[in-house]
């Protein structure tokens, strides 16, 4: 996939994300049994050189969706893509140095 957006040369996809559903795993690594999914039906893609910004209040899983993308949590490969691969089952694009994740952290 590209886009085009009135450009003569098309940008590439860099992250693609197609109905996303994610619970937080219990200690067994499978979601507690009626738990409630944190996102659902969530999509996005972005292109090369596009910009993104993450709106939401406390909780309403915008970390959440970064650690994703960064390949912190697991999620089926079909609906979370960076660079054309999934951001958790391909280790090589993050010890390429393709994928970085920095999460922030309040320090006192």
């Amino acid at each position: 996939m590209s886009a085009n957006n009135g450009n003569s040369v098309p940008k590439p996809l860099t992250v693609e994300i197609k109905e996303l559903k994610f619970t937080y795993p219990g200690i067994d690594g499978h979601p507690p049994p009626g738990s409630k999914p944190l996102i659902e039906h969530f999509s996005l893609n972005l292109f090369s050189g596009d910009r993104c910004l993450l709106v939401g209040s406390n909780g309403a899983g915008k970390t959440t969706i970064l650690k994703i993308l960064g390949g912190k949590h697991m999620v089926e490969p079909e609906m979370v893509r960076v660079l054309g691969r999934s951001a958790f089952h391909d280790t090589a694009l993050s010890s390429s140095g393709d994928l970085c994740y920095l999460g922030g952290e309040h320090v006192d």
